[in-house]
C-alpha cells in the first residue's frame, strides 16, 4: 500500500474517533478527494474493524461495551449526538420564526427536537410525526398533535399513508423540516422513502414559510429519495462550517439562509 493512502487512511480514523459518525461526503469534502476513493478507504478500513459503514456515512466500530440498547436505539443515538451543539444553536434560530397561537408542522428530524427545549411562544400546536416529541409533552403553552401512522423504530417517527392523510386535513402558519442532504441540483433529499409523501404534504397544507433545519454536513449531501425542490424551500437555518459560497448560491436561488 502506497504511503499516501495509508496516511489518507490515518486521518480518516482520527476524524472518525472525534466525532463518532459522519457521512462520506464531510469526509470527501474534509480530505479533498472523490466519493468512490473514500468509498475504497471505508471499505478497507471496515474490513479492518476500525469503522462501522452505514447508509450515507461511517462511524466509530461499537463495541460489546457500548451496545447496550438494541441497534436502532444506539443509531438513533449517535444521530442525536451528531453536531450536537451545532443543531442546538439551529433550532434556537428557528423559534424567531414562531409566533403566539402558530399551528406548526415539525417531521421526524434530529435537530428539529431540539425546538422542544426552549419553545416559548404561547398556545403552540405543533403537530409532527416525531415520537421523540412525546417527552416534552408537559411543556406549557404547547398542545402537541401526534399523527398516526406506522412507528419506525429506527427513526423514532411515524410513517405512511395515514400520517401522510392525517396531515391533509390541516393547515399550518409554517413548516419546520430536518433534512438528510440539500443539494442545489436535487433539492432536499431524505435516505427514508416515507417520509418524502410526508414532507410534501407538511409543504403543500402551509400558509406560512418553509424552514429547513440543516447542520452542515447535510449541505451538498444528496440522500437516495427527493422530498421537495428548492423552490418549496424559504429559510434555510444552518451552521458555520458550511463553505459561503455554497451558501450564496442557495441565496441566488431565492432562500433566505440564517448561519448560526
Amino acid at each position: 500500500m502506497r504511503a499516501s493512502i495509508r496516511i489518507r487512511r490515518k486521518k480518516i480514523e482520527e476524524y472518525i474517533n472525534e466525532f463518532q459518525a459522519v457521512s462520506i461526503q464531510e469526509l470527501s469534502d474534509m480530505l479533498g478527494v472523490s466519493l468512490p476513493t473514500i468509498r475504497r478507504d471505508l471499505i478497507a478500513l471496515e474490513d479492518e474493524n476500525i469503522i462501522e459503514r452505514f447508509h450515507g456515512g461511517v462511524r466509530k466500530k461499537r463495541t460489546a461495551n457500548y451496545i447496550h440498547g438494541s441497534l436502532e436505539e444506539n443509531e438513533y443515538i449517535f444521530r442525536l449526538e451528531k453536531k450536537k451543539e451545532e443543531k442546538k444553536r439551529i433550532a434556537q434560530k428557528a423559534i424567531e420564526f414562531i409566533r403566539d397561537n402558530d399551528i406548526v408542522f415539525m417531521n421526524s428530524g434530529t435537530t428539529v427536537l431540539n425546538i422542544f427545549s426552549s419553545l416559548d411562544c404561547k398556545n403552540i400546536t405543533v403537530v409532527t410525526n416525531n415520537v421523540a416529541a412525546i417527552k416534552f409533552e408537559a411543556l406549557e403553552n404547547i398542545d402537541l398533535i401526534l399523527l398516526g401512522g406506522v412507528y419506525n423504530k429506527r427513526l423514532q417517527s411515524l410513517l405512511g399513508e395515514l400520517t401522510t392523510n392525517s396531515i391533509k386535513s390541516i393547515f399550518s402558519n409554517c413548516t419546520i423540516l430536518g433534512v438528510n442532504g440539500l443539494d442545489i441540483e436535487r433539492g432536499m433529499t431524505t435516505s427514508v422513502y416515507q417520509e418524502c409523501s410526508i414532507n410534501d404534504a407538511m409543504i403543500q397544507q402551509c400558509n406560512g414559510k418553509v424552514i429547513l433545519l440543516a447542520d452542515s454536513s447535510k449541505i451538498g449531501f444528496v440522500a437516495n429519495f427527493v422530498s421537495a425542490p428548492l423552490s418549496k424551500i424559504d429559510i434555510l437555518i444552518t451552521d458555520d462550517g458550511c463553505p459561503p459560497q455554497y451558501l450564496q448560491r442557495l441565496r441566488d436561488k431565492g432562500i433566505e439562509v440564517y448561519v448560526v
